[in-house]
């Protein structure tokens, strides 16, 4: 069984190291992916490790800077072109930053934080939601962090912005549950990479949550066998 068959998924930072085992999986469970993409030199390794394993026609790739109104507009609208409609958006952009106090940070960093985590989701999910809502089906996915539910001391504009992520989930849960879009936020703890290995050589490696793991729960979230999850922040914690 295709878990996504002929679905259409637009995974926003789907050339990083998650977002190519999340694309992999939705490709290889029959759906269809429009990812764009900022760095270039994510690009052969997506053409490696996803493009060259499924049919080209039910890939769209593009430079686009998610953080740019103008920009997503049109990348949604060339996604709708060509696959017909939008079914999913898988929100994967965003980073990290941290080790300063509250007292330390600047209002830059802190700012640059929310530009980061939380801008790209809400211009995503502005652009998605009325094309959803016009075929009334839609299942929409974020990214919050183990740290954004918590809080965390000296990361406290990373933790503040992917805690807003939950409230943002929640926010528009509520907005369109009665279009048939189911809303919700994954909370990874570290994810094993290869950038975190090298930033934490000493750390337990074996314990993070593995990317191909993610991409399952995000999976079973954006498929037709969820049909009563929204508005949830699920862990995705591995055995950290």
């Amino acid at each position: 069984m295709e878990l996504l068959k002929d679905r259409i998924a637009i995974i926003t930072g789907g050339t990083g190291a998650l977002g190519r085992a999340v694309a992999d999986h939705f490709l290889a469970n029959g759906g269809k992916v429009a990812v764009p993409y900022i760095v270039d030199a994510e690009v052969p390794l997506f053409n490696q490790q996803v493009a060259a394993r499924h049919a080209a026609a039910n890939i769209l790739l593009g430079k686009i800077d998610v953080g740019d109104e103008a920009q997503v507009a049109k990348f949604v609208e060339e996604t709708a072109a060509k696959f017909g409609r939008i079914d999913i958006l898988i929100n994967l952009v965003g980073g990290f930053w941290g080790f300063k106090t509250v007292a330390e940070t600047t209002l830059a960093e802190w700012q640059a934080m929310f530009d980061l985590n939380l801008k790209p989701a809400f211009l995503c999910c502005r652009a998605v939601v009325p094309i959803m809502q016009k075929h009334k089906y839609g299942r929409i996915v974020s990214v919050s962090s183990r740290t954004g539910l918590t809080g965390a001391g000296e990361f406290a504009a990373y933790a503040v912005a992917k805690g807003a992520i939950k409230t943002f989930t929640a926010s528009l849960a509520e907005e369109v549950l009665g279009d048939n879009i189911l809303v919700n936020a994954i909370a990874p703890s570290t994810i094993d990479t290869e950038a975190n290995r090298k930033a934490m050589p000493k750390a337990k490696h074996e314990n993070w949550v593995k990317p191909e793991a993610i991409a399952h729960t995000l999976a079973f979230l954006c498929s037709d066998q969820n049909l009563a999850t929204s508005g949830a922040v699920v862990p995705v914690y591995g055995r950290a």
